[in-house]
């Protein structure tokens, strides 16, 4: 065995091809090792779920003044579609263009509906005691980020003991909202979505 060994450490083909082996792992640890730093990294660099929600609700409470188009629908198939005024803290008019006749208007606190066919109004009550506006919307969840990138990012909350159990929110990179999902207790899933947006 010896004198075969020898006999090969003295040939220019072994040597080279125990040098490649060597050459081999040196580069695979090097990658490993790469590849490690990167993981690390991106995760010491993700935003947690608390803070994406905390960035969202100041860019949308510091959004002044916005007005655009506002479009939902419900699982059991209604669709809206309608223009609106918003002002910072939670206040906003929407005037229905589908199905027309139908205004939305709150401050933050309050929701009126007003439908000029039956010429009757509703009110509801948003903040529960709290604040109002986006702030009452999305307290009392547990927040995580599902997805994040050059685009935006998706947050999810989560609570069954709140009316919507769960509330997706897809976001810009500034965090300013542009699609909405909210699920109710009963099943039932609402989609928004902002469009034509101008200050």
């Amino acid at each position: 065995f010896n004198k075969t060994f020898l006999k090969n450490k003295r040939n220019p083909s072994f040597i080279r091809q125990d040098g490649n082996l060597q050459i081999m792992k040196i580069v695979s640890s090097l990658l490993f090792t790469l590849l490690l730093i990167l993981t690390v990294a991106q995760n010491s660099f993700a935003i947690t779920g608390d803070e994406a929600l905390a960035q969202f609700r100041g860019r949308m409470n510091g959004a002044g003044k916005l007005t655009g188009i506002i479009s939902w629908s419900h699982s059991g198939g209604e669709t809206y579609t309608g223009a609106f005024k918003y002002m910072s803290p939670g206040k906003i008019y929407i005037k229905f263009s589908s199905p027309p006749g139908k205004t939305i208007v709150s401050n933050g606190k309050s929701l009126w509906i007003y439908s000029s066919g039956s010429n009757i109004c509703g009110v509801q009550d948003l903040a529960g005691g709290g604040s109002g506006g986006i702030a009452a919307l999305t307290s009392g969840y547990f927040a995580i980020v599902t997805a994040q990138g050059p685009g935006g990012y998706t947050i999810k909350l989560k609570n069954n003991e709140k009316s919507f159990s769960e509330i997706t929110l897809m976001v810009d990179s500034s965090f300013f909202l542009r699609k909405a999902i909210l699920k109710s207790k009963d099943g039932g899933t609402y989609n928004f979505s902002l469009s034509n947006i101008s200050a």
